[in-house]
């Protein structure tokens, strides 16, 4: 799937399609950090969105989908943790970032996930400012990071319930 945005000649994909050394070349300061990023590249376990500018890779949203609780309770709850959104300093103030990110939340939202979380430095403001443009939220602070989440809906994945509408009386053991 791509996007194109004319204005700013800003091309995103979506997939896995890209060549390692490509995705080193833009970003290899953050990939060298993740664990086991080659493998988990090509066993697909990321999801990944790129941006080209004029045909060259400029920014890469790398995420991956986890698993959550709600209160205890074993239910599957789809998240997905933001890995890192990175542009090239060569085509940052091109709002390629911006396009980055409404696209992917854009993707999830279609995907019914229920919440968006990235893990960040406590001391990168910068990130925490942009994200909260988005609505992401604080929501842990631990000595060196912060979780930011972005709740995409609200109702546990129920998406229309009329518990009055449909209702009988249940009467047990005959005793009323």
């Amino acid at each position: 799937m791509n996007q194109k945005n004319e204005k700013s000649n800003v091309i995103i994909k979506t997939g896995n399609n890209e060549d390692i050394i490509e995705l080193q070349m833009c970003a290899n300061e953050f990939i060298e950090f993740i664990d086991d990023f080659e493998i988990n590249l090509h066993n697909k376990k990321y999801f990944i969105l790129t941006a080209y500018y004029f045909k060259n890779l400029s920014g890469i949203l790398l995420a991956e989908n986890v698993i959550s609780k709600i209160d205890g309770l074993e239910k599957i709850v789809p998240k997905v943790q933001l890995i890192f959104l990175f542009v090239n300093p060569v085509y940052r103030n091109k709002g390629i970032a911006n396009l980055l990110l409404n696209y992917f939340i854009k993707i999830q939202k279609k995907e019914k996930i229920a919440s968006i979380y990235i893990n960040l430095p406590q001391k990168y403001k910068f990130g925490k400012k942009f994200l909260e443009k988005y609505d992401f939220v604080q929501t842990i602070t631990t000595n060196n990071n912060i979780i930011l989440e972005k709740t995409l809906w609200y109702d546990f994945g129920i998406e229309s319930c009329d518990f009055y509408k449909n209702r009988k009386d249940i009467r047990l053991n005959n005793y009323s």
